[in-house]
């Protein structure tokens, strides 16, 4: 749906789209907690590491303190269609995760999108780093 709404309607959707899967991610983030026992940025990558891995969205992941450092598997299918949709949908739709870090852990993330399906890429690789309030 979101990627039938950016083709209809451009660029102007992409503030609306990323607005309502960075909603979700807020909702899904708390459901997220509720199953949790610690909510560092840390313990927030694990856990959406292991549903990552649950959903088969992952062949490979580094997590430390600042960094959790995901890579799909080769040949995977985007789950919300996004195959040569652009980089800006892509960005956009990502926000889930931003909106799920914010939730579980009250911090802010950086997302750095490596590798995408929706530019051409065979898989998608994504790094996110917690921003400091003291970096904003």
């Amino acid at each position: 749906m979101s990627r039938l709404f950016y083709e209809k309607f451009g660029e102007e959707a992409l503030p609306i789209i990323r607005n309502v899967w960075y909603r979700m991610g807020l909702a899904s983030g708390e459901r997220f907690k509720e199953k949790m026992t610690a909510c560092d940025f840390k313990s927030a990558a694990e856990y959406l590491n292991e549903w990552n891995k649950q959903m088969g969205e992952m062949e490979s992941s580094r997590i430390t303190e600042d960094i959790y450092h995901i890579v799909s598997p080769s040949g995977f299918c985007c789950d919300v269609g996004l195959e040569n949709a652009g980089r800006p949908i892509c960005e956009a739709v990502m926000y889930i995760n931003k909106g799920q870090f914010k939730s579980i852990c009250g911090c802010d993330v950086e997302m750095n999108i490596v590798r995408s399906k929706a530019t051409g890429s065979d898989c998608c690789e994504i790094i996110y780093r917690p921003i400091d309030a003291d970096d904003k």
